[in-house]
């Protein structure tokens, strides 16, 4: 069973080793000559674990100095390689304000971990290191307080490398705060509240394990009671009594049993509404994120196996499940209906719940939606009933973003005071901006000495939960887990009455390998492609001919789309149709054009044959 630990604190002075130990510490650990180059991609460094601790220790400076030129505001490292398989790991960067590394930093980090040798190390580190002194150092010259927390996920070869990033950090002179073993979002919540100054203040302050469950158990608690208010909601279905969470036998099993003890206790004080979970997939229990978790779930469309031993499963209801990736920074919801087929509620789907549960608050108190401008930031590769059912029925604003969590949630920072994203493969949250928080504090003033069964008094203590619930730095399985609960709860759904929502649109993802990705190029959002020239002109006419082929006067229309690679020399394609053969076929007129016109290399592609219909 999981339990909270308590950080080790690792005391620095601000003074870095001198220049020849420091190049010691990083000639012990050369750049592979397997790799030609890292890269720090949409989730970090992330490649298989024997080519890493080079970059770890550079990164150990790195994050040291990226804490001295924030003047000594808190960063963190997580290590962790998300949804890949064990043998990989890999390294995400938070910056002070629990958030994704800063862009311009981003270069930085990616110099020092490729630079040749420790002299040119050493150079890129003075250069740092002068700046952070330049702009925040004594008058002595010395460095500012530097502050790294450190987490890593379950893998075998985590420890070791984490010790390598906490030495390095160590060795500039600051203090490392090491939490063991930790989810992703638990890791950048502990940065996020440790500089208390960056934080709202209708968020409680809780920098440590403990009151992250606390912050986060409570505010579901209270999102739960609050059913009970107008006599219309809060109704925990039979279906939904018995919630079994997937941990892709990786750190979100481990965590999920704290919040399980935490919910006894709630229930011991008369907390209703709380369902029962139940965890499978542990650590040890099978290969982490293998034919299992969100990534395996999402992308198969298929259950994940469940590796527990048969005492763990006995009497388990497979209609109310979720699935997290090895990390738990992703969640995908999915059940069994009574004839046994398999349905999946993907990131998608838990936007359009999301965003219409908060815009649904929202009017209660403002019905003309005009104090706080409210959307929902999705990526090409959103199903296009998703999109179409998010600006017909929900009535929100959509924009469409570059593919990746990083472009998404800044996307979600800049168009919107309330914005939500979710990719489709369950990694998302809710981002509330300054505005919503004024409109708050309005909409308490305005409502002062109203019943408190008022609907707008309902609908305010539901809104003022949200940030404490949602997790402000990125997207956290656990988190939105309880959201979505928290939702169904409250509307007295069961996921059969969530999925009916709308239908996906069938769809195909393909790839098809060329001599050079770089010949093709996009639009800023991915949607179309602006080279070679012709290819767009090719694809838009396989699009025409399609729709003309269905021919449907009401609905999404038919659509592809390409990208290049970001790992490899290859093409990815996504195409979507009213039928699983006419994506199919899109997909497969895309691959060919693709192969002609892009430098495909290899045998020209197979079409693709529908298998289901």
């Amino acid at each position: 069973m999981g339990s909270s630990s308590t950080p080790k604190i690792y005391r620095g002075t601000s003074i870095p080793i001198p220049d020849a130990q420091l190049s010691s510490l990083i000639d012990a650990h050369p750049k592979p000559s397997s790799v030609t180059s890292y890269s720090y991609g949409t989730a970090g460094f992330r490649l298989p674990h024997t080519l890493l601790p080079c970059v770890f220790v550079r990164m150990g400076i790195f994050t040291a100095l990226r804490s001295a030129s924030l003047g000594g505001e808190e960063v963190g490292v997580m290590i962790t390689a998300s949804h890949n398989p064990e043998n990989d790991n890999g390294m995400k960067l938070a910056d002070s304000n629990g958030g994704m590394l800063d862009a311009d930093w981003e270069k930085h980090a990616v110099s020092l971990a490729n630079a040749p040798s420790s002299k040119q190390a050493l150079i890129l580190i003075k250069t740092l290191q002068k700046y952070a002194v330049g702009k925040h150092g004594g008058s002595d010259g010395k460095l500012p307080k530097m502050v790294v927390h450190v987490g890593r996920d379950t893998r075998s070869h985590s420890p070791a490398l984490a010790q390598l990033t906490m030495n390095a950090a160590l060795a500039m002179g600051a203090t490392v705060i090491d939490h063991g073993e930790v989810s992703t979002p638990m890791l950048h919540h502990f940065v996020m509240h440790a500089n208390g100054h960056l934080l709202p203040s209708i968020i409680p302050q809780r920098c440590n394990e403990s009151g992250y469950y606390e912050i986060m158990a409570l505010s579901y608690a209270a999102l739960l009671r609050t059913g009970g208010l107008d006599g219309a909601g809060g109704k925990r279905l039979a279906n939904t009594k018995e919630l079994v969470i997937d941990g892709a036998c990786g750190i979100g099993a481990l965590k999920i049993d704290i919040f399980r003890q935490i919910f006894d206790k709630l229930a011991v004080e008369g907390c209703r509404g709380l369902p029962s979970l139940r965890t499978v997939n542990f650590p040890g229990e099978g290969p982490l994120n293998e034919n299992c978790g969100a990534e395996y779930v999402q992308k198969q469309q298929l259950p994940p196996n469940l590796y527990s031993h048969e005492s763990k499963l006995m009497g388990m209801s497979k209609g109310y499940m979720t699935s997290f990736d090895g990390d738990a920074d992703r969640v995908v919801f999915h059940y069994q209906d009574r004839c046994g087929k398999f349905h999946l509620l993907d990131g998608d789907k838990i936007a359009v719940l999301v965003s219409s549960f908060i815009q649904e608050e929202l009017r209660c108190i403002d019905p003309a939606g005009s104090a706080v401008k409210c959307g929902v930031v999705q990526t090409a590769y959103a199903n296009g009933s998703s999109t179409l059912y998010l600006k017909n029925v929900v009535k929100t604003n959509v924009v469409v973003a570059k593919t990746g969590v990083k472009f998404v949630h800044a996307a979600a920072h800049h168009h919107f005071d309330v914005g939500v994203y979710f990719e489709a493969n369950g990694h998302g949250t809710v981002l509330f901006g300054p505005k919503f928080y004024n409109f708050i504090s309005e909409a308490e003033e305005k409502l002062r000495g109203t019943p408190r069964n008022h609907r707008g008094n309902i609908a305010l203590r539901r809104l003022r939960l949200l940030p404490a619930l949602v997790n402000q730095s990125v997207g956290d399985a656990m988190s939105d887990m309880l959201l979505v609960d928290a939702i169904l709860y409250l509307r007295g759904w069961s996921l059969n009455t969530w999925a009916d929502l709308y239908s996906d649109m069938p769809s195909r993802q393909a790839k098809v390998k060329v001599a050079d990705r770089t010949v093709i190029q996009t639009n800023d959002n991915e949607t179309a492609a602006v080279a070679p020239e012709a290819l767009q002109k090719a694809l838009q006419s396989a699009m025409d001919a399609m729709a003309a082929e269905e021919n449907r006067s009401s609905g999404p229309k038919p659509r592809c789309f390409v990208r290049p690679s970001g790992t490899e020399d290859a093409v990815r394609v996504y195409a979507e149709a009213n039928t699983q053969s006419g994506a199919d076929s899109l997909a497969s007129e895309a691959m060919a054009l693709i192969y002609k016109l892009c430098g495909g290399v290899g045998s020209p592609p197979e079409p693709i044959i529908s298998n289901r219909l």
